[in-house]
């Protein structure tokens, strides 16, 4: 007897026919048939009989299949237990490209260690990432200068930097102000890059006026631009560490000009969860 004779038997049972039954457990009838009767020989014992109804549990049939479903039932709950175990945990997450390469990766090793499955959708914006949360397309997003929501946590305060070149004269200088920079040959994102419509919102409060800007796209041509000497940018200080040394981080004089990071989830449990990953 096996798990296999018994859920033929079910099979025959619900369908009241063996070659329904056998259509529906892909086996043919006289393989279906042939186990039938090994199992009533081994058992001593009819479990069907047929008749105009079809193929019918006798009362021994309906003693076994009783018994029988328990043991299945039994069986698949087990199973069950194991494959979920088994199956890994997962998360996606949604960053913009400075947060999901310079401050993810800490966050992501951790939860790795805690058996999570990442995935990280880098986008441009923290507008696509609300988005894809609001779209349940991610779990938990990283974005930045939102406003305070239910499911908006601000997790980090951080100042941005002038990046210059090293020939340039004001590496000379302990910091600088954004006034200072308006004779500057500035190279900066272009819209609707978070940071480059945090800096002129900043800049008409001001009543700053940078005349000299040139617009590039990628953030990696932004920084080989700055190492010829072909102008200035800024950028948020968890990028500066990767910096080379052809060029200078140079602290900014206005404070208040700076970036709040925050962390978006409907889960309170994976707030928790990604908040503990801070420490």
């Amino acid at each position: 007897m096996n798990l296999q004779q018994m859920n033929y038997v079910k099979k025959v049972a619900e369908t009241k026919s063996i070659n329904k039954a056998s259509k529906a457990l892909h086996i043919s009838q006289p393989a279906l048939t042939k186990q039938l009767k090994l199992l009533e020989d081994e058992l001593e014992t009819r479990l069907f009989e047929r008749n105009k109804n079809g193929c019918i549990l006798t009362k021994e049939g309906e003693l076994f299949l009783n018994e029988a479903e328990i043991i299945l039932n039994q069986v698949q709950s087990l199973k069950q237990q194991f494959i979920k175990k088994s199956e890994k945990k997962v998360i996606n997450m949604g960053a913009l490209p400075s947060i999901a390469t310079h401050f993810l990766p800490a966050i992501v090793q951790k939860l790795n260690n805690f058996g999570y499955k990442i995935n990280i959708h880098v986008t441009d914006t923290s507008n696509q990432i609300q988005s894809l949360l609001s779209e349940r397309k991610i779990d938990v997003g990283f974005g930045q200068d939102l406003e305070e929501r239910d499911y908006v946590y601000s997790i980090l305060i951080e100042p941005y930097y002038v990046i210059v070149p090293n020939s340039s004269p004001l590496t000379k200088a302990q910091s600088i102000s954004l006034n200072e920079l308006t004779n500057q040959n500035m190279i900066l994102p272009t819209l609707p890059c978070d940071l480059r419509k945090s800096l002129d919102d900043y800049l008409n409060q001001q009543n700053i006026i940078i005349e000299n800007i040139m617009e590039v796209g990628q953030n990696d041509s932004i920084l080989s631009l700055v190492k010829n000497d072909v102008g200035l940018t800024i950028l948020p200080e968890m990028t500066i560490n990767t910096l080379d040394k052809s060029v200078k981080a140079m602290p900014l004089k206005n404070k208040e000009f700076n970036r709040k990071i925050s962390l978006l989830t409907y889960s309170k449990k994976l707030h928790d969860l990604i908040k503990g990953s801070f420490y």
